[in-house]
């Protein structure tokens, strides 16, 4: 069993670890049960293992997109308030991004913040969402612009959870496994190449190796960038204009699936604006296509597009900044791109 260690600050209050292994799951939880102890838990997976969780003391929750809202966050402060929470209470978070966004932003504005334990089921949340601390929900029509910086107090990973979750969401969570290699690791992107087959069957070393990776390159940049300033804004590679398409869907196209093409269709943008090499935009594509991923979208309506897009929380009155790979395993932040120039790109597409 792996260990991630985050040390925010070095403070003792901004440090936590993220367990990764197997079938340890119910012993960890059960530390958590107890009359200071709160659960919330996506309905799929409560159905799925009900058998993890107190009688009572549980808020199920339906995980999606249109529940990403400020109704769910109240309906989660109503049941603590209930429950009888106080300050020294634990919200114990099961599920996958969605339930962690959710749940993280309830738990940093109930009493001003309790504690809460981040228990990803996904394979998205395990390598991305879980970690980092950021919390919130989608409002008016802009994807996650309403919520806080809030750190869990620890990150629970057991990798049999992904035993029983549908295909379409395992492959939503790779898209997210793929950037940290474009950004960061090319040689990690090669082993996701290379090792596709071996991920595609979720064969438990490989994945065991490659959520660690993506937890560690995760953690490190959250060392040094926790509220977002600089580095950590390279994570968002692929997700403006994913974000727009995601809107512009109503999110019938997955999260993961809709950054799958947004890191393809950013760094050809980049590739046409001279701002990353051809390579780099022939890896993006033989990695994504080996996985099966779609590299286009076909806006629906393109002012709902290109809003999305202006409404983004990295735009500002100068333009939209976009994060990039110049180089393959490399990142970049450039700022002040103008929607002009990118409706222009997808003019030419």
């Amino acid at each position: 069993m792996g260990k991630v260690f985050v040390d925010l600050k070095k403070q003792v209050d901004y440090s936590y670890e993220i367990t990764i292994g197997s079938g340890f799951i119910r012993d960890s939880l059960a530390v958590y049960i107890g009359e200071d102890c709160f659960y919330m838990v996506d309905d799929k997976v409560f159905n799925l293992y009900e058998s993890l969780f107190p009688d009572d003391r549980v808020h199920r929750f339906k995980a999606d997109e249109h529940n990403k809202t400020y109704e769910s966050v109240v309906s989660v402060l109503g049941f603590l308030f209930r429950c009888g929470a106080r300050r020294d209470g634990k919200l114990i978070l099961v599920g996958g991004g969605i339930t962690g966004d959710v749940g993280g932003f309830a738990a940093a504005t109930y009493m001003r913040g309790i504690a809460f334990v981040q228990v990803p089921t996904t394979l998205l949340s395990m390598v991305d969402s879980s970690v980092g601390g950021k919390t919130g929900i989608n409002f008016k029509g802009a994807k996650n612009n309403v919520g806080a910086f809030s750190q869990p107090k620890q990150v629970l990973i057991d990798m049999d959870f992904l035993k029983t979750l549908p295909d379409d969401e395992y492959l939503n969570g790779m898209a997210e496994v793929i950037k940290y290699g474009v950004v960061y690791d090319a040689e990690f992107l090669e082993y996701l190449y290379e090792n596709k087959d071996k991920l595609l069957n979720r064969d438990t070393e490989t994945l065991d190796y490659v959520v660690t990776c993506c937890c560690r390159m995760k953690a490190d940049v959250v060392k040094k960038d926790e509220k977002e300033t600089g580095e950590r804004a390279l994570l968002n590679f692929g997700h403006t204009f994913a974000h727009a398409i995601e809107t512009d869907s109503h999110h019938e196209v997955k999260h993961g699936f809709a950054v799958a093409v947004g890191m393809y269709q950013e760094t050809e943008f980049a590739y046409k604006n001279k701002l990353a090499d051809e390579k780099t935009l022939n890896d993006v594509k033989r990695v994504l296509t080996a996985y099966g991923f779609p590299i286009t979208y076909e806006i629906r309506d393109r002012e709902v597009f290109f809003h999305a897009m202006t409404a983004d929380k990295k735009a500002d009155k100068k333009g939209l900044t976009l994060a990039i790979s110049p180089s393959t395993g490399t990142g970049k932040l450039v700022k002040n791109i103008s929607i002009e120039k990118i409706r222009d790109y997808y003019s030419q597409i």
